[in-house]
C-alpha cells in the first residue's frame, strides 16, 4: 500500500523553503495592498450577505491562509466576492432573520458543505468538470448579481430603512414608491464617495484609492456633524481573531441547504478557476486543477469552525 508522500499532504512545503529575502519582501508588499483593498470589500460583502461586519474580516483571514498554503496557483487569493454574497442571502434569508445567532449558524453550516463538496470533488478528481460550465453562464450570473447587489444597496445611498424583500423586482418596488422620502445628505455623501473614488483610481492607479476615499468620507462626517451626523453607520465591531465553535449538524437542515451548498460550491470553483487560469497562462505556471479544487474545499471547511459566535443584542446597523 502507498502512502501518500509529504508534499501530497502539505504541498506549501514545495514551494515554502525556495522563498528568499527579496521574493518575501515583494510578497510583503503586495500582501499589504491586498489587505487594505480586502479591509472595506469584506465588510461590504459581509452586509450584502446579511451578516455582521466582521464576518467579512473572519472569511478574509483564516480561508485565505488555508487556501493559500493548500493550492496550487501562485498567484490566486480566495476569499468572500460579491457573487457568493448574494447567493447565501437569497438562499439562507428565508429560513431566518438577516444577521440573527440561527442565520449565522445556518450561513456557517451551508459554508461547511459546500466546502464537503468542493473537497469530495477534488478528492475524486473531478476539477475538470469545471471546465464545462461555460463562461456565458459564469458572466450572465455575475452580471445579474451585480444588479441586485445594486438594488439592495440602494436605500442605504438613498438613506432609506426599508424592510428587506424575498426579490430584486420587489426590491426595487419597495424603493420607487419611497422616492420621496430620501436623505439627501446621505445621497450626497455616497454619490461623492463613488466619483472621488473614481478620480483619484485614474489619478493614482497604484495607490489604495479605495480607503483613501473611505478615510475622507469618514474624516467628513466626523468634522461636518450638523450635516453628516445622522447618517447611518456600519456597527461597531471588536477587533479579534475568530475563536474555534462547534456547528449544530441537524439533518432536516443539512437537507434543506444541500442544493444551495452545491450551487455555491459550483459559483466558487468556476470563478476561482477561471481567474487562476488565466494567471497561469501569463505567469507559464503548471496549475493542478484537482489540488485547487481541494484546497477551496478545505479552506471553506476550516473557516466553518472559525468564526465569533455574536453577543445577544439588536441586529447591526447597515449603512
Amino acid at each position: 500500500m502507498a502512502f501518500p508522500s509529504r508534499h501530497s499532504l502539505f504541498p506549501f512545503l514545495s514551494w515554502l523553503p525556495r522563498q528568499t529575502r527579496a521574493s518575501v519582501s515583494r510578497d510583503l508588499i503586495v500582501g499589504l495592498s491586498g489587505a487594505i483593498l480586502a479591509l472595506p470589500q469584506s465588510i461590504a460583502y459581509a452586509l450584502i450577505a446579511g451578516l455582521p461586519p466582521e464576518y467579512g474580516l473572519y472569511a478574509a483571514i483564516i480561508p485565505v491562509l488555508i487556501a493559500c498554503l493548500w493550492g496550487s496557483s501562485w498567484h490566486l487569493i480566495c476569499g468572500p466576492t460579491a457573487a457568493i454574497s448574494i447567493v447565501l442571502y437569497a438562499s439562507v434569508s428565508p429560513l431566518a432573520v438577516p444577521a440573527s445567532q440561527d442565520y449565522i449558524t445556518l450561513i456557517l453550516l451551508l459554508t461547511l458543505l459546500a466546502g464537503i463538496f468542493q473537497w469530495l470533488l477534488g478528492m475524486l478528481r473531478f476539477g475538470a468538470l469545471v471546465n464545462f460550465v461555460s463562461h456565458s453562464v459564469v458572466l450572465g450570473f455575475t452580471l445579474g448579481a451585480a444588479v441586485v447587489i445594486a438594488i439592495g444597496q440602494m436605500p442605504n445611498l438613498l438613506g432609506l430603512d426599508l424592510p428587506n424583500q424575498a426579490t430584486a423586482l420587489n426590491s426595487l418596488v419597495t424603493l420607487i414608491t419611497h422616492l420621496g422620502a430620501v436623505d439627501k445628505p446621505s445621497l450626497v455623501l455616497g454619490l461623492a464617495t463613488v466619483v472621488v473614488g473614481i478620480v483619484l483610481k485614474l489619478l493614482l492607479p497604484r495607490w489604495p484609492t479605495l480607503l483613501i476615499t473611505l478615510i475622507l468620507s469618514g474624516v467628513l462626517v466626523w468634522l461636518w456633524p450638523a450635516m453628516f451626523g445622522h447618517v447611518k453607520l456600519v456597527s461597531e465591531f471588536v477587533g479579534r481573531l475568530p475563536p474555534f465553535s462547534s456547528l449544530p449538524l441537524d439533518l432536516e437542515l443539512v437537507l434543506r441547504l444541500l442544493p444551495s451548498a452545491v450551487a455555491v460550491g459550483m459559483l466558487g470553483l468556476v470563478t476561482s478557476l477561471s481567474i487562476a487560469r488565466s494567471l497561469s497562462a501569463r505567469s507559464q505556471q503548471l496549475l493542478d486543477a484537482n489540488q485547487e479544487v481541494r484546497a477551496q474545499g478545505l479552506s471553506n471547511i476550516v473557516g466553518a469552525f472559525f468564526p465569533a459566535r455574536c453577543q445577544p443584542g439588536p441586529s447591526p446597523v447597515r449603512g
